[in-house]
């Protein structure tokens, strides 16, 4: 998640019709369909929709001061490497200079942008997957997890490791609250007694979530690469099925069974899995809050537009809720 001052700085341009002056701007580097941009999402990264020749295509750009070119560079020399090895991904489309990202400064600040085709396929919500859907999610996340085992690319050097998070946490963690500090502190000490070898830990994608893929017949095509990190495998896995574990889902769900099953038919699966899920929920749970606190960077105040005031108090909400439930879980 962004700051909401970068989001604000660039959204606040965005026209009752989608588009906006910061996208067309950037834009200016690759070739498009005039008057076709038109905004999609903001939360790590700004995303615009947009057309080349009636072809479809995704805009993604960051504010440099949210995130270096020198990962966005590492994460799209893994990807053509994934591509190489069979992995369904969409690869970036180079500008007219043959770049595959640029770097503009434009009057809103100065901005990393990266073009990608759009993906063919549909989403899926995980209300509407079956059995043999979970089995195929876990597949295709043991696919990948195979295929990224063997990448030997440059790119991963520059991906974050557990102990870069947890050191990022610390960083906006409130000091008064020792329930979240404490939370931390165990998590560090749990996490550092792990093993670490080729088979249980690497690189992974870090949300491979339904959101972040694009299904079809014969294959799961996979989005969004801009967040992995070096972790424990096990920790995808979790970090996957987190809206099925909202549900209060046990580790003995069919649904959970499936996914695994499926996972296990592409690669081997770590046979301590099923007790480190909860404590890996428990680190992506932190994480979050953690990113949450740095987002939250505006005071409340009645000049901001509707929509920023309603995202500020949601994620407020959401920081509360969280640490409600740690303070109870260590009263």
């Amino acid at each position: 998640m962004m700051r909401l001052s970068t989001m604000w700085k660039v959204d606040g341009t965005i026209d009752a019709d989608g588009s906006s002056p910061v996208a067309e701007r950037i834009l200016e580097r690759w070739t498009y369909d005039r008057g076709s941009v038109r905004f999609f999402r903001s939360s790590a990264n700004f995303l615009y929709k947009f057309q080349t020749k009636g072809k479809h295509h995704f805009l993604r750009f960051a504010d440099s001061s949210e995130r270096g070119r020198e990962a966005i560079e590492g994460e799209l020399e893994l990807l053509r490497w994934l591509a190489r090895a069979g992995i369904d991904v969409a690869l970036p489309t180079a500008w007219v200079l043959g770049n595959l990202v640029e770097t503009v400064d434009t009057d809103w600040g100065e901005f990393h942008a990266v073009v990608f085709p759009a993906l063919e396929g549909e989403q899926i919500e995980i209300g509407d997957l079956d059995v043999s859907g979970f089995r195929r999610w876990g597949a295709a996340l043991g696919g990948l997890h195979a295929a990224m085992d063997a990448y030997p690319g440059t790119g991963a050097s520059v991906r974050p490791t557990w102990r870069g998070h947890l050191a990022f946490v610390g960083q906006y963690l409130p000091q008064d609250s020792s329930a979240l500090r404490d939370e931390l502190a165990e998590l560090t000490s749990s996490l550092a007694t792990l093993t670490i070898n080729r088979d249980t830990y690497g690189l992974i994608h870090f949300d491979f979530e339904l959101d972040n893929l694009v299904w079809r017949d014969d294959s799961v095509g996979i989005l969004d690469f801009d967040d992995c990190s070096h972790l424990w495998y096990a920790a995808d896995i979790a970090f996957a099925l987190g809206d099925l574990f909202k549900e209060n889902a046990d580790l003995g769900d069919e649904r959970f069974r499936a996914f695994v099953g499926g996972y296990s038919e592409r690669r081997h699966v770590d046979p301590d899995l099923q007790s480190r899920v909860p404590m890996f929920l428990r680190f992506g749970g932190l994480l979050r809050h953690a990113r949450l606190m740095r987002a939250v960077d505006l005071p409340v105040s009645t000049e901001h537009p509707d929509w920023l005031a309603a995202l500020s108090q949601k994620l407020h909400d959401r920081m509360a809720e969280y640490r409600a439930t740690i303070e109870s879980h260590r009263a």
